[in-house]
């Protein structure tokens, strides 16, 4: 004798001698899948997450820990494996995962990789799985502290964000010029030569008998920037950037824009705000700061095919060993440039020896 019941919209079938016995085949067939001990063999990667989450977590962790893990799952590793079965999920996807995340800062890095390899470490004892693939990756150093690049995809959420945000030309400025948060808040009109395209970056008056490690120096501006400071109606040797009471910017007031702009990512990434506030998880990484943004322009200075010399007075750099820093991170862009310029060289040098008379 057969009977059947629906739990989450999915039909499932029992059987037994008679009714009394098919009743409770019932029963308890209901009370395993409502505690997690059936999981089909079909599972979704995202389903066991979430099972995963709930059976060994949230007991276990404090509610910031929760909301982290969440993160790590709904960021990094749910977009690329989420929709995959459990048992189809190779090591060449996880790899895909690590290269996603190899411009982040080398603690965020392993906090993503722990949360991956204790995921599927779990679903190999629960024998979802034959083997933990997590076991087989390489994972990626990473950057120093949180001084690292934006990733393709956080530049574009960036970008989006802060195209027309109230503190949008604050910190755009600082990922086109690559000054620092401080050096931002003494920025005015004047120090920008509009029709040279550059910005007089100027460092603070030092005591005397003490020297500043930041180098005062002009760097180039886009057109973009320009423009945007042109409609801002100041006097040109007021501060560009002000508090409400149009006093210069210190740290906490930076701290607190650049909070604004990160909740205006998390609702482009399409995460949801309550009362103001961001529901977690946050779609945006807690490691991203506004000094990723100095080192993003340094990057780019590198992949531009900038000389490193003269990316160091762009930076405002005391010692060149800070900008070989940044500058021994390699990315394609950089190998590609590379590659080209070799070959531009190659060309032309093998065109000359052919001119040669022997």
């Amino acid at each position: 004798m057969r009977g059947a019941f629906t739990f989450e919209g999915k039909r499932y079938y029992v059987s037994g001698k008679d009714e009394k016995e098919v009743a409770v085949n019932k029963a308890l067939r209901l009370k395993e899948l409502e505690e997690g001990k059936i999981i089909e063999s079909n599972m979704l990667v995202k389903d066991w997450a979430q099972e995963w989450m709930q059976t060994y977590k949230i007991a276990v962790l404090s509610d910031e820990q929760y909301k982290d893990y969440q993160t790590r799952l709904n960021n990094h590793i749910l977009p690329v494996i989420g929709s995959l079965r459990l048992k189809d999920v190779k090591a060449i996807h996880l790899q895909k995962i690590m290269r996603n995340i190899n411009q982040l800062s080398g603690s965020r890095i392993k906090k993503i990789y722990q949360c991956l390899n204790q995921m599927l470490s779990a679903a190999e004892t629960n024998e979802l799985i034959a083997k933990n693939p997590a076991e087989k990756i390489e994972v990626p150093v990473g950057e120093d502290g949180t001084h690292r690049t934006l990733t393709d995809e956080e530049r574009a959420l960036f970008l989006r964000a802060t195209q027309n945000h109230e503190y949008g030309l604050l910190f755009r400025l600082m990922l086109y010029t690559g000054i620092r948060p401080i050096e931002a808040s003494r920025c005015k009109k004047a120090h920008f030569d509009f029709k040279k395209k550059l910005l007089y970056v100027e460092t603070a008056k030092q005591k005397p008998g003490k020297k500043s490690n930041h180098a005062s120096r002009y760097v180039p501006v886009p057109q973009e920037i320009l423009d945007s400071v042109k409609l801002v109606e100041i006097d040109p040797f007021e501060f560009l950037f002000t508090t409400n009471n149009g006093t210069q910017l210190n740290k906490e007031a930076i701290r607190r824009r650049w909070k604004a702009i990160k909740r205006e990512m998390h609702i482009q990434a399409g995460g949801k705000i309550y009362r103001n506030a961001i529901i977690p998880p946050c779609m945006v990484a807690d490691d991203l700061t506004p000094y990723c943004l100095r080192h993003t322009f340094c990057t780019d200075l590198q992949d531009a095919g900038v000389p490193i010399n003269v990316a160091k007075e762009l930076m405002g750099h005391s010692d060149i060993s800070l900008t070989a820093k940044i500058y021994t991170h390699y990315t394609e862009t950089s190998l590609e440039n590379a590659s080209k310029l070799l070959d531009k060289f190659r060309n032309s040098s093998n065109t000359s020896n052919e001119n040669v008379k022997i």
